[in-house]
């Protein structure tokens, strides 16, 4: 699947980028593919009048039969072991017909200046336009995250990273510490850090700092955003948190709102008031005036998770002058310090929780926590990003 902003145009000669192949693990159109960077930086090369053909490199009906049906057998097959079958994305039926797309683009629109990819697996091999690959961090990184080894099906993808990133013009990742890891573990790649992920912000309308700290100092919502998958966990522990406060202080009559998992998936006492959202798709006009009404009136954003705590979404809700209650992961501590202004580092026990829930709702000094909170996000723009990513590419 894939759609051009323009009809194709000449080779410019004079290396400004004029046009580009986007591809992606899903639609880079829509704001749901990979926590809506994809999206905003289609919109922002758009705004400047490059030329963008964007690909959706899944098989979607693959997707769905291996996920839901033959990964769940392997699993049964291989979990005694102790391994892990991969994700669609990191089979070779994903490789398979992932070449199979660049290979028609890049046949199709031999004039454009860059393929741009939102991952580590791929590359242009099928002619001499030069590659950027823009991702996190690569498999490895993500299996030793999890405190695991890789098994001998992950290794074929290793290797299938390994050989994109070797061969890439340009790799970019998003944070600053896996940057420097992949530097370490690809000596000879082009390894680039350009500014840590920008704020992926699709509320599309101008917001008054005065007007949103007002309404968050009168609010009694606590907000959790991640997915099942890698935050159920930290979900549970903040609604047994929130259980013990209600013991302790019931009159605090706080809500907790959770966006990204159902209710089904957690045990939640029917005196807690805890709210599931369920995914709020930001396509969806009612779900995304939903997901930044959260955002507005939350008075504290929190996800305890250790090693990795939806960093993407902690910013956006700094961005709209929420105080955070999150872990010291390194990503984020590399970007704002092993101090922080405006919120809390936290540990995943309900006694830490509970403390630093109170300190955010009872100090004086809240509305200042929310102007720094905005204040050290707001120049983080897919526009500052795109700029330097035009420029490396440029050079």
């Amino acid at each position: 699947r894939h759609y051009s902003s323009r009809t194709e145009t000449p080779h410019d000669m004079s290396h400004q980028i004029k046009e580009l192949i986007f591809f992606a693990n899903g639609d880079p159109r829509k704001a749901a593919t990979w926590s809506n960077v994809p999206c905003c930086l289609v919109r922002e090369l758009e705004r400047r009048g490059i030329i963008v053909h964007t690909v959706d490199l899944i098989c979607h009906p693959l997707e769905y039969l291996y996920d839901h049906f033959f990964r769940r057998l392997l699993r049964l097959l291989l979990m005694p072991f102790g391994i892990y079958p991969p994700y669609y994305v990191r089979t070779r039926l994903h490789q398979w017909w992932g070449e199979r797309q660049i290979r028609q683009m890049v046949q199709r629109y031999p004039a454009a200046d860059y393929c741009l990819f939102i991952n580590y697996l791929f590359y242009n091999r099928h002619n001499q336009i030069p590659s950027l690959l823009l991702s996190d961090w690569p498999t490895p990184f993500d299996i030793r995250r999890k405190g695991l080894l890789p098994s001998f099906l992950d290794r074929r993808v290793i290797r299938q990273e390994r050989e994109a990133i070797s061969h890439a013009r340009h790799v970019i990742s998003l944070f600053k510490v896996r940057a420097e890891e992949m530097r370490r573990t690809y000596p000879d790649a082009p390894i680039q850090f350009i500014g840590n992920a920008f704020v992926n912000n699709c509320y599309g309308k101008p917001i008054c700092g005065e007007e949103i700290i007002r309404k968050k100092k009168q609010s009694k919502i606590l907000l959790f955003i991640g997915k099942s998958d890698r935050y159920r966990h930290a979900a549970q522990l903040l609604i047994d948190t929130l259980g013990q406060l209600y013991e302790e202080e019931p009159q605090r009559k706080l809500q907790l709102h959770i966006i990204g998992i159902d209710r089904k998936m957690l045990r939640i006492p029917p005196s807690v008031a805890v709210i599931c959202h369920g995914y709020l798709h930001k396509d969806d006009p009612k779900e995304r005036e939903e997901y930044y009404r959260l955002l507005i009136h939350a008075r504290i954003i929190i996800n305890p998770s250790p090693g990795w705590a939806a960093y993407s979404s902690i910013v956006e809700a700094m961005y709209f002058y929420t105080p955070v209650i999150v872990s010291p992961f390194d990503a984020f501590v590399s970007a704002f310090g092993k101090e922080i202004d405006f919120g809390c580092y936290t540990t995943p026990s309900i006694d830490n929780l509970t403390k630093h829930i109170r300190y955010l709702c009872d100090t004086n000094d809240y509305p200042a926590l929310c102007m720094r909170a905005h204040h050290r996000v707001e120049n983080d723009t897919c526009q500052l990003f795109v700029s330097k990513m035009i420029r490396l590419i440029q050079s």
